[in-house]
């Protein structure tokens, strides 16, 4: 085996000199094949080596499942560069959810209970790379313990295998918080940074967030940290393009950001010392950059001050001035995040943001362009949306989409009136082709029957100008448009023939019968179809035109408009009176308001006599009883006897001593009432009128109402 088994060089070497895929996966099978031989020989050096080169070929892409049992075996050598080299091929082999894993856990919690803090610090490395859920829980009580070693190295792993730990358990983040309200007694810069990042994403989870008023007095100390770090002048290793530590720097006000949101008075404390990491540190590098743009988020999160808040603000939009695409997008984002708050600074802006619009990356003009967005206020919505509309006509296909969805919610939420919303509404509809929402054109219309005269002649002479073009590709792609047009020429032709000089019904109806006949939308097809009903009714001289549209749709595969055709080629031809009267101008149509037009049920309190009284009363109207009413039990047990004992005494010939009165009603024909407007009695008893009984009300609406009710017509017996 030694003998055939070549080093890690010479293996790099040979694959590198493979000019085909099919040579070079030959190879691997051969090195892989060697490689079996040489764990089966169980030595140790043999052992590393092969690991080695298994790795190399790992990260060639072939499989490797066969080496990972291997990896244990390496974990339980003695010596150091085995445990090294098998720590790595655990890490690089196997993740989370491999079985062989578990397999590794005991080594590992030998390895960081070791005296040596080289196996220490190789365990936490692979502990927070591949521990699981489980292996976290496990080697928790080892890692605490490191928490607090007394080697730095060993501490600042430790914090970084708890931090992994805290994401994959946040129910332990409480007891890292206790180990580590001391960290600013420690003068490493190395040993702070991983503490603070530990602390960081303990104090966002849960758990942790009891701990902030504990971490809060803290604020003083964390103050004198940053501050000599920005007052600075000394140089050190941990210096990046002059300036010192940056990255504590970004962890302390990232640990700042934490512990003044929502406190007045850590917030004040904090004032001071972030207006000099603006005003001290240099930004013309990215890393400076990077330091305001962390100290701008603080600002915005904490309770700031105004002025600090404006500073803030100043200071990101130079960023927009930047080459860097990468700041110029951090800016946006972050004015993105001030406007809910200070609208008004914001505001200051407008003009640099609107240009970022027209950057070539695309990145940068969505969020500018939201950015944009969330600055119309009823104030300047006259300004932003044509500029709005301006940029629609220059930005690509991608962002036409996303342009016309904002100016659509804009125009429907925002507008000062809706003479304004109809101009508007229709020149986004001419410019957003088929990016324009179908809902948007039935709100717009619903808009435009509610207005004036003046209102309507303006948008029926834009509607035109652009509808009376032979139907081409344009209209075809303008399916919102075209419904407005179809509609409004339809329902306001008057209009129409009054603004518009030197037109005819005729032209009106040759448009028509042109858009309905070429657009492939069945919805356009059946809006066409109304439109021209509407026009042949009002113009008798376009009804050969119409019904010449009709006859083609009359074998239409859309049951909708086939059926339409039919009905309205029968009304046109037969009831023509009936269809002016039907295909009338309509009325105004009623406007849903924003939230979709639910109204809450408005609910009644009844009293349960009130109730019972209106439940027995709508009885006695359903079925005819409109008698007076007993007052009392005993007088309904009297009133039902009564006519029972006047039957028996008919019966059995008794006459009542006081007989009353009776009035005898003539038995009335049903099919001879309501046609010759008598009746023919059987008897000679008096006629009486029928007794018709109160109507119940079941259904109203603005035209009409339906009443239920009965009478009673017939003979006594």
């Amino acid at each position: 085996m030694s003998m055939n088994s070549m080093r890690l060089r010479e293996l790099i070497r040979s694959v590198r000199k493979c000019k085909t895929a099919d040579e070079e996966r030959r190879l691997v099978n051969r090195e892989c094949a060697v490689i079996r031989e040489g764990f089966e020989e169980n030595t140790p050096y043999l052992r590393s080596r092969c690991m080695l080169k298994l790795l190399y070929i790992r990260m060639l892409g072939y499989p490797t499942e066969f080496g990972q049992l291997e990896v244990v075996n390496l974990l339980s050598q003695k010596d150091f560069n085995g445990k090294r080299i098998g720590y790595l091929a655990l890490q690089l082999l196997l993740d989370e959810k491999d079985e062989v894993l578990t397999l590794a856990e005991n080594h590992m919690k030998k390895d960081l209970s070791s005296v040596s803090s080289l196996e220490q610090m190789i365990a936490l490395n692979a502990a927070a790379n591949v521990a699981s859920v489980d292996m976290s829980r496990d080697v928790f009580d080892d890692v605490m313990k490191l928490v607090e070693s007394d080697s730095a190295a060993v501490k600042r792993k430790a914090c970084l295998t708890a931090l992994h730990i805290v994401k994959k358990v946040p129910e332990h983040a409480e007891y890292f918080l206790e180990k580590l309200t001391d960290m600013f007694q420690n003068n490493l810069a190395q040993t702070l940074l991983t503490a603070l990042t530990l602390v960081n994403q303990c104090l966002l989870t849960e758990q942790g967030a009891c701990f902030l008023p504990n971490y809060r007095r803290l604020a003083t100390a964390a103050v004198r940290v940053l501050k000599s770090l920005v007052l600075s002048s000394r140089v050190t290793a941990q210096d990046v393009s002059g300036i010192t530590d940056p990255f504590v720097q970004v962890k302390l006000l990232e640990f700042m950001r934490i512990i003044g949101r929502g406190s007045l008075v850590t917030s004040e404390a904090l004032n001071d010392v972030l207006a000099q990491v603006l005003t001290n540190t240099d930004s013309s590098k990215n890393v400076g950059c990077a330091i305001h743009y962390e100290c701008v988020r603080t600002i915005n999160a904490i309770e700031s001050d105004d002025g600090l808040r404006l500073l803030a603000i100043n200071t990101i939009t130079r960023f927009l001035s930047n080459k860097d695409n990468n700041l110029r997008f951090v800016a946006l984002q972050c004015l993105l995040d001030y406007v809910e708050d200070d609208l008004d600074t914001v505001q200051q802006h407008r003009a640099v943001v609107l240009e970022c619009l027209t950057d070539p990356d695309i990145s940068i003009r969505r969020r500018a362009l939201e950015l944009t967005v969330a600055l119309v206020t009823n104030d300047n919505i006259r300004l932003i949306v044509p500029d709005l509309l301006t940029y629609l006509t220059l930005c690509t296909d991608d962002m036409r989409a996303e342009v016309t969805h904002h100016v659509c919610t804009i125009l429907e939420t925002k507008s000062p009136n809706d003479e304004w919303r109809v101009e508007l509404s229709l020149k986004l509809l001419k410019l957003s082709r088929q990016h324009a929402k179908v809902d948007f054109a039935k709100h717009l219309i619903a808009v435009l029957s509610n207005q004036p005269e003046d209102v309507k002649r303006s948008a029926m002479k834009v509607l035109w100008e652009e509808a009376y073009f032979p139907f081409d590709a344009i209209h075809h792609a303008r399916k919102a448009f075209m419904m407005v047009a179809i509609w409004a020429l339809g329902e306001y032709t008057d209009v129409l023939l009054r603004t518009v000089k030197d037109i005819t019904c005729k032209e009106v109806a040759l448009c028509l019968c042109d858009i309905t006949s070429n657009t492939s939308f069945n919805l356009l097809k059946r809006y066409g179809l109304t439109a021209l009903m509407k026009l042949a009714t009002r113009y008798p001289e376009t009804q050969t035109q119409v019904l010449a549209n009709f006859s083609s749709s009359l074998s239409s595969l859309d049951c909708e408009l086939q059926q339409r055709a039919c009905e309205f080629t029968q009304l046109l031809s037969n009831f023509p009176e009936e269809a002016k009267f039907s295909f009338s101008r309509m009325p105004p149509i009623a406007i849903a308001p924003p939230d979709g037009g639910v109204q809450p049920v408005q609910i009644v309190t009844v009293s349960a006599a009130t109730l019972q009284t209106q439940t027995a009363t709508a009885l006695d109207d359903l079925f005819g009883f409109d008698g007076p009413k007993p007052d009392s039990i005993a007088d309904q047990v009297a009133a039902r006897a009564e006519p029972v004992t006047a039957t028996l005494d008919n019966l059995f010939g008794a006459a009542p001593a006081a007989p009353a009165a009776a009035v005898p009603r003539a038995h009335v024909d049903p099919l001879a009432h309501g046609t010759s407007g008598s009746s023919s009695p059987r008897s000679t008893s008096q006629v009486v009128s029928p007794t018709k009984a109160k109507g119940t009300k079941v259904f109203e609406c603005g035209d009409f109402s339906t009443f239920f009710a009965t009478h009673r017509e017939g003979r006594c017996l």
